[in-house]
């Protein structure tokens, strides 16, 4: 028997999920610019052309696997209107959601890094609403003094991702000690303690 429209279309959905799953754990184990469309394809089981009728090339690719990551980060992470303490909530989904998607996470902050791909990403920053509200939310909170502020959360989060994605080899730091000390300070500077 024959697969019905929505049946094939759900098949589609899968393979290119496949796909996203399978480049987004290449690109957090051997860097974006070392994993090849060939690498993910013989990961996969498929064809490299079969590839290329769910992504362009594999910067498309790329920038599926951070749209949909950013959309599972930081979903129900921060609303327009927040308080002190559901902003330090956010915050604390966010640390959550860290380790929840760290393949993603280890991407994104090493891409972040990189100078050649950091002005790629801007699109994709802008298209992140929660960073949006995270902005407002300084500028009301903090008033002239929003960009000073912002800066230092922007540096501490950075900081707090490098550290836990890439700090793993060190040895000197434990992500648990390190979680809960850049918490501490967020819940006391930016929440209601």
């Amino acid at each position: 028997m024959p697969r019905t429209k929505e049946q094939n279309e759900a098949i589609k959905l899968e393979k290119k999920q496949l796909i996203m799953d399978v480049a987004l754990r290449l690109f957090a184990e051997n860097g974006y610019a070392n994993t090849s469309i060939d690498k993910i394809a013989k990961s996969i089981g498929i064809a490299k052309g079969l590839l290329y009728t769910y992504f362009k090339n594999k910067e498309d690719l790329l920038y599926q696997i951070l749209l949909s990551g950013i959309d599972k980060m930081s979903i129900g992470v921060f609303s327009e209107v927040m308080t002190a303490k559901e902003f330090v909530e956010g915050i604390e989904k966010v640390f959550d959601n860290v380790m929840q998607y760290k393949d993603f996470f280890k991407l994104y902050t090493a891409l972040s890094v990189q100078p050649g791909i950091v002005q790629n990403l801007a699109p994709i920053a802008d298209s992140y609403r929660s960073l949006n509200v995270v902005i407002k939310y300084f500028h009301r909170r903090f008033g002239e003094n929003a960009m000073k502020e912002l800066l230092l959360f922007s540096t501490l989060s950075k900081g707090f991702s490098v550290l836990a994605m890439f700090g793993d080899g060190q040895r000197m730091i434990q992500y648990d000690l390190l979680e809960e000390t850049i918490l501490d300070f967020f819940r006391k500077r930016y929440g209601t303690q």
